[in-house]
Parts: C-alpha cells; sequence; structure tokens
C-alpha cells in the first residue's frame, strides 16, 4: 500500500512537470484588450458596402485596428486612392492622402471570409479618410470615403 502511494505519487509530480513544460511552450493566446477595435464590413450586393463603426476613433498610443468580412467577399481598404466619384462630396481642400497603419500596406487586401491582420496608428494627430473596394478594386469603391457615413480613422495622441 505505501509502495503504490509513493508511485502515485511520483507519477502525479511527473505529470504536473509535463504540464509545465508544455504549458511554456504553448502560451493561451492574450486576451483583446478594450483598444483592440474590430470594424465589420460587408456588401449588400447592389454595389454598397456597410460596416458596423464607419468612424473610428483611436489613440495613437494603445490601440489597434482590424477589418473583419462578415460575408466571403474579397474587400481592399486604401488611405491613398480615396477620390471621391462624381456626386459624392470632396475631400476637404488641403487633405494630404496617406495612411496611418503601422506597418503601412497600402491596400490593406482582406481575403474572402479572413480579417485583416491588426494594424497600429501613426502618432500623429488626424483625420484619415479612406475608401472600401470590393472585388472591383481600384475601379468603383463600394463605401466611399466622404458619404454621409464617412469611414475614417481619428488618431489622437
Amino acid at each position: 500500500m505505501k509502495t503504490q502511494r509513493v508511485v502515485f505519487g511520483l507519477l502525479g509530480l511527473i505529470a504536473l512537470g509535463i504540464a509545465y513544460i508544455v504549458g511554456r511552450y504553448f502560451p493561451s493566446a492574450p486576451p483583446r484588450s478594450i483598444h483592440d477595435n474590430q470594424i465589420t464590413l460587408y456588401s449588400d450586393g447592389g454595389g454598397k458596402c456597410h460596416l458596423n463603426s464607419p468612424v473610428l476613433n483611436m489613440s495613437a498610443h494603445s490601440d489597434t485596428v482590424q477589418w473583419v468580412p462578415a460575408d466571403n467577399n474579397q474587400y481592399s481598404i486604401t488611405f491613398i486612392k480615396i477620390d471621391p466619384p462624381m456626386g459624392s462630396p470632396p475631400l476637404p481642400a488641403g487633405y494630404v492622402k496617406e495612411t496611418p497603419l503601422v506597418p503601412p500596406d497600402e491596400p490593406v487586401t482582406i481575403a474572402n471570409g479572413q480579417p485583416s491582420r491588426p494594424y497600429h496608428v501613426k502618432s500623429s494627430t488626424k483625420y484619415y479618410y479612406y475608401a472600401i473596394f470590393d472585388q472591383n478594386y481600384p475601379s468603383t469603391p463600394c463605401k466611399v470615403s466622404t458619404d454621409d457615413h464617412d469611414p475614417g480613422l481619428n488618431v489622437k495622441q
């Protein structure tokens, strides 16, 4: 009986040691921060795209942004090719087109049903307009940068 307890005790210690070693090599995913922003987008099938957060306020030092499609379409997000088509409000006078994303992917490509990678933003206070294209990139945007629910990232330090 005493030998049996010793054997089970040793087996338990060995199991705990193995669990510890395995746990160090396969850490759990870090918890999502309240500063990790996901923008969900989808197409209505009529050439228009919709977002759950058309305008996002971000802090340059701690926030991230990621675009997540709610359907299986392919999308492109651009901060450079944002010229509104005829009939849409123009960009503000003197607006400089640039990407706030770090790393600076241009355009951000969202493959069929897969989210984009998370991006940090530059540490410069500015409102960054962007346009969304579906599989028709770079012809006509499905979400114009200056429409009534304009997509943009408002970055503050």
